[in-house]
């Protein structure tokens, strides 16, 4: 083999075991609060985050989001991603949409209207 042939089959080879969904997916615009979700193999993460600062009458800064980041296991299903995290608690169904070179993470509302009016929110979670 010449050192061109290895080469793509390597590529083809690293290529094949990489899934088209995967990645981490951050809202689209500038956002003080939301979520951010990885999406590897089977699996995923998703977090929660916002810039407000809650203290609670000792002073004492208060979990906003108790229990996440959430971990667990996805399917995907033509468009529809199914997430259970690793205690057993079905999360909100999310659907992948691809829209030319863009990847994004749409809610089960964002995904019903992007249907409707072929527009998607321009804060929808959108792979990085």
């Amino acid at each position: 083999m010449t050192a061109r042939n290895i080469a793509i089959f390597l590529a083809a080879f690293v290529l094949a075991g990489c899934k088209d969904y995967e990645g981490t997916y951050t809202p689209g615009c500038i956002a003080f609060a939301g979520s951010n979700v990885t999406l590897v193999g089977e699996r995923f993460t998703w977090d929660k985050f916002t810039d407000e600062v809650v203290v609670d009458n000792k002073g004492n800064v208060v979990n906003q989001f108790p229990g996440y980041p959430k971990r667990g296991s996805l399917e995907i299903k033509g468009k529809t991603l199914l997430l259970v995290s690793d205690t057993g608690e079905l999360l909100p169904t999310m659907h992948v949409l691809r829209l030319g070179a863009e990847s994004y993470l749409l809610t089960a509302q964002q995904f019903e209207s992007w249907e409707k009016t072929g527009q998607h929110d321009v804060c929808a979670l959108m792979r990085d």
